[in-house]
């Protein structure tokens, strides 16, 4: 990505994980202390005018977030999918 301010033009769905992107790259922005904070506890507590940048930052380099509010603050954490439904395997001496 030749100038990476055109990822915050972007809906977030349509950022794809690039594995060649560095944090670095993010470096002049305000809220690059929350950034490197994030990678390396995977939490953060950035001001809220700041999030959807952030989020779309954290999610080109692979780190797909959520909002989570408490006590009134936004926090962002790791997003968690859906767990998968699982086939539940039958007890020793039950049948299908």
């Amino acid at each position: 990505m030749s100038d990476y301010r055109t990822l915050f033009d972007r809906p977030i769905e349509e950022i794809q994980e690039d594995m060649l992107f560095r944090a670095d790259n993010f470096q002049a922005e305000p809220w690059y202390g929350d950034l490197q904070l994030y990678l390396r506890i995977g939490v953060c507590q950035p001001d809220r005018k700041n999030i959807p940048n952030l989020q779309k930052a954290l999610k080109v380099l692979g780190y797909p977030t959520a909002i989570k509010e408490k006590d009134g603050k936004p926090y962002l954490v790791p997003q968690r999918n859906a767990p998968e439904q699982t086939r539940s395997r039958p007890k020793p001496g039950q049948e299908r």
